[in-house]
């Protein structure tokens, strides 16, 4: 897919000002010193670490299209130094965000219609640098999340770092989840769920701690991502390791990526549910800096349901 694209579009563009845009927009792969900067977007970067959003420097405004989903929406703004972003409920469960609890039913419906993850919460992130060197940079981020359904602010924090060619950060957040569980049965012990619990929704806290390790050499980007949580809902814990790639040609950027989730979830295979705690998925994506202020992107499985969606970034 990445040759077909790069073959069409190369006779077409020029490799002379791929760093200037990449420079411009702070955040091109994820942010320009940050620890996931081959990620492809700026809500994917900061959800999975806020820091990210500390060297935005401007007002950007993303769009998110999936067919048969609603549109999402990212803000970021920034002065180069501090910087703010309102982030999109719907990066939650995605390709490079956390895999939340869920009633394996409904995830296979889901899955089979290419739904994603349906979220109603709102999340708010700040980022500074406090250290801004030639050889080593470091930032800071903090985080806060509301769910609607059960109205408590959850706080979080995230740094990152570089030094010489080595990027690197952590995050950790609080977070909550409240699911109607309706009359599906537990796939294992074969009874309801609300005689399970005694009710007919279930409700939790729990903490994410994500890890992040990586290199940029030249155009080339490469970041190893870990995200771990422990659910109450759940017999075992939920770790998922995320390898990206990113690499910049002109007025390209090209992503690539492989997730590996070992969750007590069930699988969706040949649209049925099996017991397997591995779970691998392939991202792919390519962007298009029509100039300073506009980019298109085309990505698939961004999701985690086999999809296709675009985002348009418009930045000023």
């Amino acid at each position: 897919m990445f040759t077909l694209l790069f073959s069409l579009f190369a006779a077409l563009i020029s490799s002379s000002n791929a760093e200037d845009l990449c420079n411009y927009f702070k955040y091109c792969g994820g942010a320009s010193q940050s620890a996931t900067r081959s990620m492809p977007s700026a809500s994917s970067s900061i959800s999975f670490n806020p820091s990210s959003i500390a060297r935005v420097k401007g007002l950007g405004v993303e769009v998110l299209y999936q067919p048969n989903n609603p549109l999402g929406f990212s803000l970021v703004t920034g002065t180069g130094k501090i910087g703010a972003a309102l982030v999109s409920s719907s990066v939650e469960n995605s390709f490079f965000g956390n895999r939340p609890i869920e009633i394996d039913d409904v995830y296979l419906q889901r899955r089979i219609d290419k739904k994603r993850y349906k979220s109603k919460k709102i999340n708010l992130a700040v980022g500074t640098r406090l250290v801004n060197k030639k050889d080593y940079a470091f930032d800071i981020g903090m985080t806060l999340k509301r769910n609607p359904d059960i109205k408590k602010i959850n706080p979080g924090f995230g740094f990152s770092g570089n030094v010489s060619y080595l990027n690197f950060g952590m995050s950790i957040y609080k977070d909550d989840v409240k699911i109607a569980l309706g009359n599906y049965y537990h796939p294992q012990f074969g009874i309801p769920y609300n005689s399970i619990y005694n009710d007919f929704h279930y409700q939790e806290d729990f903490t994410v701690i994500s890890y992040s390790i990586g290199t940029k050499i030249k155009n080339f980007t490469f970041d190893i991502g870990m995200i771990r949580t422990k659910y109450m809902f759940y017999p075992e814990e939920t770790g998922i390791l995320i390898y990206s790639a990113a690499y910049t040609y002109s007025r390209m950027l090209f992503n690539l990526a492989f997730r590996h989730e070992q969750s007590s979830n069930l699988k969706e295979e040949n649209k049925g549910l099996v017991f397997s705690r591995d779970k691998k998925e392939i991202y792919g994506g390519v962007q298009y800096f029509f100039n300073k202020h506009i980019t298109f992107g085309v990505a698939y499985n961004n999701f985690l349901v086999k999809d296709i969606s675009t985002t348009l970034t418009l930045f000023f």
